[in-house]
């Protein structure tokens, strides 16, 4: 049931888009359909007048017979729903939801109290997300403990309870983080803990940036204060507002947290991030920061982030610097870090590609394979073709054993093998 929990509002998504297609390319003649709902509120059952659709113009609307109308009828309750789980069609499942969004919270518990939440198929998953969020509205806690009581494996259990913590913080940030604080010895033993701060101080920074920040030290454990300021963190978007927060990390002279941040601005605006970086005083920290920024922007354009990365470099670093950028990218690019490694100029470009093959080896060894011929060096040959033939092995023995009776030079990586399997043997 899990994968279908994250993928509900999808489903919502498409429920009315799809009637919004529909009535948009049909007349606008209504036609009353009714829904009903039990135990609306107080209690009573009720019926909601939605419009219906009638057929386009040039198409013969036929009697319906009993039969007919009996079948496509939205008249469906959720414990009768439940019990069978037929298939619903889209108007089903709107109208299910509609009845959902005007239930009670006593009717919400009561329906999830009689039914079973042990269910594994989408739309029983859906409806009971629309169900929980829903009971989040009217009382938070009482749907946490509701949740937190279900008969469902372990994993959608999680998944709830994190969707009901999202919704508490998305209402009331500062309820939810006071709940959380004084239930503290309820949560410490989840899994998904760190995920709850996360989304609350999310919320709270939405609001008001400076008052979150404050309310971290409420929290007992640096795990957890680490999960806050990432909830932060996410919320942040102009370079003035990165700055800002920057200036205000710095007070505790956490360099992790500080890394962590420029990090996510360069995730959001790698330009404002680059233009902050070159006003920084030549010093360890900018060569610290330097890195952690070439980590992140990786991640977008490893070209264009080599390139960056190594224009910042002094001749004592170059060499290295360029060996750190092309290994970076090789691990997940090997084609594009050995042409931009061949682009370089003024290095050792047989020790850059050595590198970047070494980087490379265990996620693309046949990639390695075929550019062993790039290193000259005969000593350093024999190490990658170990690790060629070390990362086939992980996989196949005789994709390794194929490698190995491949190789020119046979003989001598077999006994560089022999010898680091008996080294092994030893110390174990």
């Amino acid at each position: 049931m899990t994968k279908w929990i994250g993928l509900w509002l999808c489903s919502l998504c498409l429920v009315f888009a799809a009637g919004y297609y529909v009535n948009d390319k049909r007349p606008t003649v209504p036609s009353e359909v009714s829904v009903h709902i039990t135990n609306v509120g107080d209690g009573k059952d009720q019926h909601v007048s939605q419009t219906a659709l009638l057929p386009q113009q040039g198409e013969t609307k036929r009697e319906q017979s009993p039969k007919d109308s009996a079948s496509k009828s939205d008249n469906i309750s959720l414990e009768a729903w439940f019990s069978d789980k037929p298939k619903l069609s889209l108007k089903q499942i709107g109208a299910l939801i509609i009845s959902i969004s005007m239930m009670g919270e006593q009717a919400i518990i009561d329906t999830l109290s009689s039914i079973d939440t042990s269910i594994s198929d989408p739309d029983a998953a859906m409806i009971l997300s629309t169900m929980v969020s829903r009971l989040v509205e009217l009382n938070p806690e009482k749907a946490w403990d509701l949740v937190d009581n279900m008969d469902i494996n372990l994993e959608s259990k999680q998944q709830f309870r994190i969707s009901v913590i999202a919704n508490w913080a998305n209402q009331s940030p500062s309820d939810a983080l006071d709940w959380y604080i004084n239930n503290s010895s309820l949560t410490s033993g989840m899994l998904e803990n760190n995920i709850y701060p996360s989304l609350i101080f999310r919320e709270m920074a939405s609001e008001d940036i400076d008052s979150a920040f404050q309310s971290i030290a409420l929290l007992e454990s640096e795990n957890l204060k680490s999960a806050a300021y990432s909830g932060i963190f996410s919320v942040l978007e102009t370079s003035e507002q990165f700055r800002d927060t920057l200036s205000l990390i710095k007070r505790s002279d956490d360099k992790r947290l500080e890394t962590n941040l420029i990090s996510v601005w360069v995730r959001k605006d790698v330009e404002s991030t680059k233009a902050w970086f070159d006003t920084l005083d030549d010093n360890e920290r900018k060569k610290e920061i330097k890195r952690a920024v070439f980590d992140s922007y990786v991640n977008q354009s490893p070209s264009e982030a080599a390139s960056w990365f190594v224009i910042h470099s002094n001749s004592e670093n170059y060499q290295s610097d360029v060996e750190h950028a092309a290994r970076t990218i090789a691990y997940f690019e090997p084609d594009t870090a050995l042409t931009w490694a061949q682009r370089q100029t003024n290095i050792d470009t047989e020790q850059v590609v050595i590198t970047l093959l070494q980087g490379a080896v265990y996620r693309s060894p046949q990639f390695v394979e075929q550019n062993l011929d790039l290193v000259v060096d005969h000593d350093a040959k024999i190490s990658i073709a170990h690790s060629v033939y070390s990362a086939y092995g992980y996989k196949s023995d005789q994709r390794a054993m194929d490698f190995l009776n491949g190789v020119e030079y046979k003989s001598e990586l077999a006994k560089r093998i022999n010898k680091v399997e008996s080294n092994l043997k030893r110390v174990n």
